[in-house]
């Protein structure tokens, strides 16, 4: 039987939603139609690409990172994936045939690759709803904080895209005050070079991406500058 599913309206304006690029978003939305009623889904990035974004020039792969980054779907097992608490924002037709892929549970679950936080049911469709202005405020009402010192990193970044996702990597890197000024030293530079200044910032990196590559100790255009960066980096690795 054909699957239904449904969109509430607080989704569009849902912290972790507004967080992803367009395209991430639309890419979410159609992991649901993929989902069985248990919503649980067989993770193929190229697959989506051909169904969901046949006509849009896109990094399919990156789109599929930013969800899963989010915390909005789940990899485990062998190519598996699950939506959290997908249950609890569909109204699944009780005829609808049951699933067929392995339960998380008996396979073990494949961790996203950054942040400890575990799923909430209002996770599934809307992503975390909330009034935080840093963040987003889970069932008991407190505010999801920025790591110290992302701030400064994302005033400086120029591709305001994915603030959440690129909250955890910043996490992950646990910079120190140095590694911290070595990063917008490098982002100032790279500002300048013809890479994110061709076709209007077109190729400017997803600032998860930037971090999660340690894309700081690029080259770049200016030995001084570059000098800079990692005189910088091996201070802060080092104190």
């Amino acid at each position: 039987m054909a699957r239904i599913r449904t969109i509430k309206p607080e989704f569009f304006t849902s912290a972790d939603i507004v967080s992803l690029s367009p395209l991430a978003r639309l890419l979410y939305v159609a992991t649901w139609c993929e989902a069985d009623k248990e919503g649980r889904l067989v993770w193929k990035p190229a697959t989506f690409k051909l169904r969901y974004l046949p006509g849009d020039a896109c990094d399919v792969q990156a789109l599929c990172d930013e969800v899963v980054k989010a915390g909005l779907a789940v990899l485990y097992g062998d190519g598996f994936a699950y939506i959290p608490a997908f249950k609890a924002h569909q109204h699944i037709n009780p005829r609808e045939s049951a699933s067929q892929l392995p339960d998380p549970d008996a396979c073990g679950t494949r961790k996203p690759r950054v942040g400890t936080r575990q799923p909430r049911d209002s996770d599934a469709q809307g992503g975390r709803e909330g009034k935080g202005k840093e963040g987003v405020d889970d069932a008991s009402g407190s505010v999801y904080e920025f790591p110290p010192g992302f701030e400064r990193f994302w005033s400086a970044y120029p591709r305001k895209v994915g603030k959440v996702a690129a909250a955890k990597e910043f996490d992950r890197c646990k910079p120190n005050s140095t590694l911290v000024d070595a990063m917008v030293v490098a982002i100032e530079a790279q500002k300048l070079g013809e890479p994110w200044r061709k076709d209007s910032g077109q190729f400017i990196p997803h600032p998860s991406t930037w971090l999660s590559e340690g894309r700081w100790l690029d080259e770049v255009a200016e030995p001084g500058a570059d000098a800079g960066v990692r005189e910088m980096f091996r201070r802060g690795a080092s104190s």
